[in-house]
């Protein structure tokens, strides 16, 4: 079975400073803190490479 959420570890978030609580949902494009509830939009980078 594949995990549709992936922890991100050594990440803090900006919002509660919480260490390791960040998990990303690929398919909705967003990183949500399990700690304090904040969410972030991830965008793809339209290039295809890395974000400058």
């Amino acid at each position: 079975m594949t995990k549709l959420v992936h922890l991100l570890v050594g990440l803090c978030c900006e919002v509660c400073r919480c260490r390791d609580v960040l998990w990303l949902d690929p398919v909705r494009g967003l990183v949500e803190c399990r700690e304090c509830g904040q969410t972030a939009i991830t965008l793809p980078v339209e290039d295809g490479g890395e974000a400058a």
